[in-house]
């Protein structure tokens, strides 16, 4: 695929240099031919000599002009300053000669396409880019005497030479440039250098933090700093002074898909297991933990972060589940720790997917693990990745060398004398090139990392550096086979060659291949490549070498391949260009799925969204819109989800088809169960006609369990009955009902949401049956509901039960996922009057949230810390429950009736002003986030009317309380009865008893009924 190219054709950084003759024509007015011929020879003649020099090359002559390159045929790492040096000895002969000869000069710097075989010809047509066009105009607007530059050559020789603006001139065909006289160039020396030197305080800073994980506090150290900086060789210079205590794991991350299925994090489980499967997996755990719930819910973290599967037993909400994979990763890193330290390195951080950083960032964030993980990143990396600040927190910029350390590692480098030191300004990998570049010697100067690189590599013969051009299609790592498919050349003389590159190290051996020895030197050399042959390497690549499995691999190297613009001229009349865009589309979609079963939305979307430009299908664009909605909504972004989700259905339209059935259920969702995702919910009007589409489609397509699914959405958005009736008759009409399992879920949770206690109780016992037979359901979420149903169908000891084997099964999980459990718990408790459990587990709640700064809570937990500061007020105890209400505060910061529910009663207790304002005015159009998701039979603000002695209000909850009642809530008829003679003693009646609801084992609830604030008020009210 790569046959008929023109292989010695490099896009290559060069400077252009144009010269023009100034009044040589009207010389010829006043002079016979033959003189002027003569004179413009010697001119020419002496021009070129000055521009040899500087090892420029002449590519042509135009009539009274010359054009001269530098950096083609041969780099050199200051080309832009030769040039320069170049033009002013031109200018001084021209000076020299007085009125006879002038000349005017334009210079630019800049990417072009250099034709390396013209060099060796006619020299017609060298090379082909802007900076060319740049440089003749500039050439044209240059007084005689004057010498312009460009914007590139300016930033690449400002330090080098005093430059004066002319401020943007506008260049014929271009527009408008910025430009600059040159008014003179200086000379400055050169050097190069290798070993580690002047980081003493670096590594000391390193020893330090290691020193404080050994103490158990858990660090984090970023080592930033430019490329060639030296990030690297510091980091590898401490970790191999660790002693035995430490085990160190590593990992690199990589640029776009370029590793495949070599996660960072599966890179760690390697450093650990050597070779990662799920038995070796497992052994490692066995050896670890004794306890088998710990071991199967770790496993499934590592499982799943090695990409091995594990994703459907973890929670399907975004929080909930970041959390329990970083609580999975700390258990085990602690585990693995034991009396010693874990140190994790992981290089190139700039490069990591955002979720890899939040989970590295939570690991160490007020941990007590003894784990030290060690950063490598550019310094954009510190400037994006929004780590919190903390003592936990290490950043460690390298600085550049000074001069004393700059000549030493020069020295030790091999350099004979210290020129170039300053050019270098102090970046050791810059020195090291220059010191491994034999033109050093002769005085070559550069002034940028790229320049020194390239000029390294023209050092190699051709064919060596074909070789490694070619080769770095593959990526930074690349094996024989590789280089051999992509050099088009035998096996046996690829291995040859690239042991004679590695020995120059330019490349290194490693167990899978060879790696270039340095990200740059990769960036370079795959740079050289021209756009069309670099673009069928990539294709051939991915058709003849890429894994058929490895999906993301594949999608990148058809992406270099397919990428538009340039795909339509590269591959124009080709005829397999439809073939390979299919190709190419298919393996984006695996990879968006891999990346989405890794939960790495940004990623997906980032891949999906490139699948986009490589097809033209509507049917296509449908199915990666959806898959689009689908990582928005994993990722809980409900406004994106929603906005792709539509996008697709509009592209079924626009093929000609309905979209399924099960599409409109999707987008629904949104708005009718995960309304808390987003930040602007669709009108009524909207969601209602999605929801009606969506039927009639699930109806006229026959797609049952879609249809159960948007009847039961329609139940749960506007309280439609007869909906949730026809979606029961239809689940017991199927003969298979655990694909139902989610809409009688749904229909359960309504029921118990809308106080219906009896229904939701029996659609509870058929899920139960269901799950029974292996269909698949949140445990955690099924703990919370059927516990709270039990609570509210007045069976406090069943409720009590399920209640605590939440507990028992958040055990291994995340700090969100156990304040689920102690918040479902605490409830049970608070009922029941047992108010040291309450105490106990409001503060295991109130030390998650004070220990996980960086978590999300939600309404669930907060009712623990809730429940903590009643029991303290009950008790007298005034400060403890004001730091459990700062506590709900904390979690649950954004206004709203939930808000309002779980904190009226501490506030009515402790005098708080506005308490008595906190009960929402009910809307006219109830909506799903309108139902108390802890609350919905209205105890608790029933017991605040009780205790403010706001008899009227009081009335009107007992309304709502019996209506509960007789929808088979034993608690609200209890309750009800007990708020009535509660009305009946403030009337002068009998002291209220509450035989029922005490009966019933609610003497928690009783007490607070009858409690009067008054004596713990509140020094903020």
């Amino acid at each position: 695929m790569v046959t008929g190219l023109a292989k010695r054709a490099e896009r290559r950084v060069i400077t252009c240099l144009f010269i023009d003759i100034v009044g040589s024509t009207a010389l010829t007015m006043q002079v016979p031919p033959e003189r002027m011929k003569r004179t413009l020879d010697e001119a020419f003649a002496e021009l070129t000599g000055l521009i040899g020099r500087e090892a420029g090359t002449v590519e042509k002559y135009i009539g009274d002009a010359i054009f001269a390159l530098f950096g083609a045929p041969t780099a050199h790492a200051d080309d832009p300053l030769r040039a320069l040096r170049a033009a002013e000895a031109c200018a001084a002969w021209a000076a020299s000669r007085g009125r006879q000869v002038a000349i005017r000069v334009g210079i630019e710097t800049g990417e072009a396409l250099v034709d390396l075989g013209a060099t060796e010809a006619d020299r017609q047509r060298m090379a082909v880019g802007a900076c060319v066009n740049i440089a003749a105009r500039l050439q044209t607007h240059a007084e005689p005497g004057q010498i312009l530059i460009g914007p590139n050559c300016h930033e690449a020789t400002a330090e080098n030479a005093d430059l004066e603006s002319t401020g943007p001139l506008e260049l014929k065909g271009l527009g408008s440039v910025d430009a600059w006289r040159l008014l003179a160039v200086h000379e400055t020396p050169s050097a190069m250098g290798l070993p580690l030197v002047g980081r003493e305080r670096e590594l000391e800073t390193l020893r330090a933090a290691l020193e404080r994980t050994r103490l158990g506090k858990g660090t984090f150290v970023v080592v930033s700093g430019p490329p060639g900086q030296g990030k690297t060789r510091l980091t590898a210079e401490f970790i191999a002074a660790l002693g035995p205590s430490c085990r160190v794991l590593r990992a690199r991350c990589r640029p776009g898909a370029e590793t495949g299925a070599h996660t960072p994090l599966r890179q760690i489980l390697a450093s650990d297991l050597h070779e990662v499967t799920l038995n070796l997996i497992a052994a490692r755990l066995s050896e670890l933990f004794t306890d088998l719930g710990a071991r199967e819910r770790i496993g499934a973290v590592l499982t799943h972060s090695a990409g091995l599967g594990g994703a459907d037993v973890l929670p399907t909400n975004p929080i909930e589940r970041e959390d329990e994979i970083a609580n999975g990763w700390r258990r085990y890193l602690e585990a693995l720790a034991g009396d010693g330290v874990v140190v994790i390195w992981v290089e190139d951080l700039h490069w990591a997917e955002p979720q890899l950083v939040r989970l590295l960032d939570r690991l160490t964030f007020a941990s007590e693990t003894r784990l030290l993980l060690l950063g490598t990143a550019r310094p954009e990396f510190t400037d994006s990745a929004a780590l919190r600040p903390g003592p936990d927190r290490i950043l460690l910029e390298l600085q550049q060398l000074d001069d004393v350390d700059a000549r030493a590692l020069a020295r030790s480098a091999g350099a004979t004398d210290g020129r170039g030191i300053e050019r270098a300004q102090g970046n050791p990998l810059f020195i090291v090139e220059l010191a491994r570049s034999r033109a050093v010697a002769a005085g070559d100067l550069p002034i940028n990392l790229r320049g020194a690189i390239a000029a390294r590599l023209d050092e190699l013969p051709p064919a060596e550096r074909e070789l490694i051009q070619r080769s770095a299609v593959a990526g930074e790592t690349f094996g024989v086979r590789d280089a051999a498919l992509l050099s088009d050349r035998d096996s046996a003389d690829v291995t040859g060659a690239l042991a004679r590159v590695a020995h120059a190290r330019y490349i290194d051996r490693v167990p899978d291949g060879y790696r270039f020895h340095h990200p740059l030197i990769h960036e370079v050399a795959y740079g050289r490549l021209p756009v069309p042959e670099r673009m069928r390497l990539h294709a051939r690549y991915a058709r003849e070498a890429v894994h058929p499995e490895d999906a993301e691999a594949l999608a990148h190297h058809w992406w270099e391949a397919l990428r538009p613009p340039d795909a339509e001229w590269v591959w124009e009349g080709e005829a397999d260009l439809p073939k390979m865009r299919r190709e190419a589309y298919e393996a984006y979609l695996a990879a968006g799925q891999r990346h989405a079963d890794r939960f790495a939305h940004e990623r997906a979307v980032e891949v999906y969204t490139r699948a986009l430009a490589l097809t033209g299908d509507d049917l296509d664009v449908a199915s990666i819109e959806r898959a689009i909605g689908v990582a928005f909504a994993r990722n809980g972004q409900g406004d994106d989800a929603w906005q792709h989700r539509l996008f697709a259905i509009a592209a079924y339209r626009r093929a000609g088809v309905d979209a399924p059935a099960s599409l409109y259920a999707e987008t629904a969702a949104i708005p009718v169960y995960n309304y808390a995702f987003s930040r602007t919910l669709p009108p009524d009007d909207v969601v209602l006609d999605l929801l009606g589409d969506g039927e009639r489609i699930a109806r006229t397509s026959n797609d049952t369990p879609a249809l159960t699914r948007l009847l039961v959405q329609q139940a749960w958005y506007v309280g439609a009955t007869e909906k949730a009736d026809e979606a029961l008759a239809i689940i017991d009409a199927a003969s298979d009902r655990l694909q139902y399992v989610d809409s009688l879920f749904r229909l359960a949770g309504l029921w118990g949401l809308r106080a219906q206690i009896a229904d939701a109780e029996k659609t509870f016992e058929r899920v139960d049956a269901l799950v029974g037979r292996g269909a698949k359901i949140d445990e955690m979420e099924y703990f919370m509901y059927r516990a709270r149903t039990a609570y509210l169908a007045g069976d406090l000891e069943r409720a009590r039960t399920i209640a605590a084997q939440a507990i028992t099964f958040s055990a291994g999980m995340g700090p969100h996922l156990r304040t689920h459990a102690r918040g479902t718990l605490a409830t049970v408790a608070a009922g029941r009057g047992d108010w040291a459990t309450v105490l106990d587990l409001a503060a295991e709640v109130e030390a998650l949230v004070r220990e996980n700064p960086g978590t999300p809570w939600c309404v669930v937990g907060a009712t623990a810390p809730s429940a903590g500061a009643i029991a303290s007020a009950l008790a007298g105890d005034a400060d403890r429950a004001r730091g459990f209400v700062e506590t709900v505060e904390r979690m649950l910061a954004k206004p709203g009736p939930q808000r309002a529910n779980t904190l009226i009663a501490p506030y009515v207790m402790l005098e708080r002003a506005g308490a008595e304002d906190m009960v929402p005015t009910p809307p006219a159009v109830v909506r799903p986030w309108h139902l108390q998701l802890v609350d919905p039979i209205g105890q608790n603000f029933a017991i605040a009317h009780a205790m403010l002695e706001r008899w009227d209000d009081l009335r009107a909850d007992i309304v709502t309380l019996e209506r509960a009642a007789a929808k088979g809530s034993r608690l609200a008829g209890a309750l009800a009865e007990a708020a009535t003679e509660e009305l009946a003693t403030a009337a002068g009646g009998p002291r209220p008893a509450h035989a029922r609801l005490r009966g019933l084992g609610y003497r928690g609830l009783s007490e607070q009924l009858s409690h009067r604030p008054g004596h713990l008020a509140d020094p903020r009210a």
